[in-house]
């Protein structure tokens, strides 16, 4: 079907092949969400504090049920990746708009699946270490390579229709740019006296983070190193995460849920996954509040791009804190 301008995809629906495939993938997914948030465990620092930790000797029934998510997946995976190859035969190419579905957000899922099981067999089965050392270029773009795989992902699974993700010009641009300087204000001065420290001392939750202590861990050891490895924190950290990250919440994951649940639900919602999927118990609720101000912004002025500078500037105040 001919639709007008614009690069879309069409697949007869009896066709999809694939989708039974992502379906499972999806479950697997979330399968393995729940995992991971099961290995971590609690216990009182020396100021009487709960500190949040990950344990490196999982129980025997976790470390089996991974085990069985993994082969799950990876079975998934092969069935999938074959699925696709098959179907290509049956896709047709039209010059037509498209917009955001269901089915883009179940198979996004399920490529979120075919990467973190790739990486679980990778690093936990076949290499058992890292490719590159901490504090190297190369380091830098693997402890990010998630981030990377979006910006390979999302791009080409949206060509021809960005728009309907967010990548596109927000509308009253000045006004945006005031309220992003009213946000960043709000976020380095007032949440964390604000938010953050109330709550932890009503928790009685340390504040201590293992994510950001490997992030400050990595960034200083890239500044030893040498001028191009802290550059390439500068780039990976301060930008291409940023992007990577606001194109999925923002432009996938809350567009969908706004559109269908409404616009306080999708807000909630895709900051609710994107404070979870940092996995740090510590800072889940600046995680969320900061997800919550990015979401409103990309509702706002119908872009993600104010999105994306708020959280390009907010990770590269931090790269410059752990710098110094």
């Amino acid at each position: 079907m001919l639709t007008g301008p614009g690069l879309s995809l069409r697949v007869e629906p009896e066709r999809q092949r694939s989708t039974p495939w992502a379906i499972m993938l999806f479950i697997g997914y979330w399968l393995m969400f729940a995992a991971e948030f099961s290995v971590i465990r609690f216990y009182r620092g020396s100021d009487g504090r709960w500190v949040a930790t990950t344990t490196d000797q999982p129980q025997l029934w976790l470390s089996l049920t991974v085990l069985a998510i993994t082969v799950f997946s990876f079975a998934g995976t092969i069935g999938y990746g074959i699925s696709l190859w098959r179907q290509r035969r049956q896709i047709q190419w039209y010059w037509g708009p498209g917009d955001l579905t269901g089915n883009d957000v179940l198979h996004i899922v399920a490529w979120l699946h075919v990467f973190q099981t790739g990486t679980l067999v990778l690093y936990g089965l076949v290499l058992g270490d890292t490719f590159f050392m901490e504090g190297t270029i190369g380091g830098t773009f693997e402890s990010a390579s998630f981030q990377m795989f979006l910006l390979l992902l999302l791009p080409f699974w949206f060509r021809g229709r960005l728009p309907s993700i967010g990548l596109c010009r927000p509308v009253r641009i000045w006004q945006m740019l005031i309220v992003l300087l009213i946000l960043f204000f709000l976020i380095a001065k007032v949440m964390d006296a604000a938010i953050t420290h109330p709550l932890a001392d009503w928790l009685g939750l340390s504040l201590s983070s293992e994510r950001e202590q490997q992030i400050e861990k990595e960034i200083v050891q890239a500044k030893q190193t040498d001028m191009l490895a802290a550059v390439s924190s500068f780039l990976v950290i301060g930008i291409l995460v940023p992007i990577a990250e606001e194109m999925l919440f923002r432009g996938v994951v809350q567009t969908y849920l706004v559109r269908r649940l409404g616009a306080i639900a999708g807000i909630v919602l895709s900051s609710l996954w994107f404070a979870l999927l940092h996995i740090d118990l510590a800072l889940f609720v600046p995680l969320f509040v900061i997800g919550l101000l990015l979401g409103g912004v990309r509702h706002r002025y119908q872009s993600i791009w104010g999105a994306v500078l708020l959280h390009a500037v907010n990770n590269l105040t931090g790269v410059l804190y752990y710098f110094q």
